[in-house]
């Protein structure tokens, strides 16, 4: 991947240069940017963290589409992603990483919110960040609207099992699973003759949660006594349910969804094209519904080929498909308070979007002239996920600074990674978040 960064860099760096010298020209014949924004000023001000992610860029730039006044907050690391460098962000503010049981992370979201007059915070959080975020909420100031769910929900949700129990009393299909607490517990199970099974981690860990092998299998017994399983870091045993993964994204207010998306999906998910499945969205709007609530939470599902929608994870956070809204900025409308019922879906000309470095990757390991042309046409036809015209210091920061930066933090350390993700803005670590 470095190697692809350094014969990269002299064409990309054109790209970005051209667009830039486009967007003066443009400033010049039209009204200068800081003015426009002036003009059109909402006298909102939004808090995002998150900044590492596309989400969390995309979401800045929705907001400042609508006039807001943008402030991103992200850890130490991450000090150099490139939404910090987006012309849709104001200002951008460096706080502690989650320590302990995250209070100093949590005070310093506090604090800036109420430094900054913040009317409203979106957490884009990681899966780690979610609870501290829902944790932190009822200590923020009470003009600033906290668009995250409380968190017992999140704790709840999080929770496969649980998550599972939830669907079930609210009449809505789920996959036969069980709460999982030692080893013994699971190598003791009477397992359903014929089925097959997933073993997950309840807590998120971004290096099991790809391991999905099917159990039980010739020798599955000595695998299982390997793993960290214990009443306080229990995992769940899922049904293994095949057919169409799917994923949706919903933003809700009070039960009401205000904003969705659904897409095709799998473990390592960097391709989004909108999907319009009336059974899906019967099933999500039914159980947001009887939730209630106000936040974001996104659903992995599996459609049976008898057409059955199973929903294998809850994850009560910002999704990477939010990225189809790159031409319908004023989508973020979604996060306002409002008595508009309209609820926002990605337009047709949305197409698809992509990571271009995920897509060179695989155009150089493709095995076929087939697959080779098929990820061309999809590069050409579709929309790079962070690289805007209007708006192309992200695109160089996140791949050519911040991955770098961070690749060299693990190398100087002799630590590992598992694998580079674009999507997300960072390293997949053993341990991370």
């Amino acid at each position: 991947m470095i190697a692809l960064g350094i014969c990269a860099f002299p064409a990309l760096l054109i790209v970005v240069l051209a667009s830039l010298r486009l967007l003066f020209f443009k400033n010049r014949n039209e009204v200068e940017f800081s003015e426009a924004k002036k003009h059109s000023s909402s006298g909102r001000t939004i808090l995002l963290t998150g900044g590492k992610m596309t989400k969390c860029l995309q979401l800045a730039r929705m907001f400042q589409a609508l006039g807001d006044r943008v402030i991103v907050a992200e850890t130490p690391l991450y000090k150099w992603c490139g939404t910090r460098f987006s012309r849709a962000v104001e200002r951008f503010v460096e706080i502690p990483k989650i320590k302990g049981e995250g209070e100093a992370y949590q005070q310093a979201l506090i604090d800036l919110a109420k430094a900054e007059k913040v009317t409203l915070f979106v957490p884009v959080a990681s899966p780690k960040a979610a609870l501290y975020d829902a944790k932190a909420k009822p200590f923020f100031p009470s003009t600033t609207k906290v668009f995250h769910l409380d968190e017992a929900l999140v704790r709840q949700l999080d929770d496969k099992h649980q998550f599972s129990e939830l669907c079930r009393s609210f009449g809505l299909s789920a996959p036969e699973s069980y709460l999982i607490e030692s080893q013994e517990a699971l190598l003791s199970l009477q397992l359903t003759a014929g089925k097959k099974y997933i073993l997950k981690k309840i807590a998120y860990d971004p290096v099991y949660r790809l391991d999905l092998r099917q159990l039980p299998y010739s020798g599955w017994e000595k695998w299982v006594a390997s793993l960290p399983i214990s009443a306080e870091e229990p995992w769940v045993l899922q049904e293994f349910v095949e057919g169409r993964e799917v994923c949706t994204h919903t933003t809700t207010q009070a039960g009401q969804i205000n904003l969705y998306v659904c897409s095709d999906s799998s473990p390592f998910q960097v391709n989004y094209k909108m999907l319009y499945l009336d059974q899906v969205e019967a099933w999500v709007k039914s159980f947001i519904t009887q939730l209630g609530g106000t936040g974001q939470i996104s659903f992995d599902f599996i459609i049976r080929d008898d057409g059955t929608v199973v929903p294998i994870e809850c994850n009560p956070r910002t999704h990477s498909a939010i990225t189809l809204f790159h031409n319908q900025l004023t989508a973020g409308r979604a996060y306002h308070p409002s008595t508009d019922t309209k609820t926002y879906l990605p337009n047709e000309s949305s197409g698809h979007t992509y990571w271009i470095y995920h897509e060179l990757y695989r155009l150089l390991t493709s095995k076929s002239p087939r697959q080779f042309f098929s990820l061309l046409k999809r590069i050409w036809t579709g929309k790079e996920a962070v690289f805007s015209w209007e708006d192309p210091w992200p695109f160089w920061f996140n791949n050519h600074v911040s991955i770098p930066y961070q690749l060299l933090q693990r190398m100087t350390r002799g630590a590992t990674w598992t694998r580079i993700d674009f999507n997300i803005g960072k390293l997949v670590v053993p341990g991370g978040d």
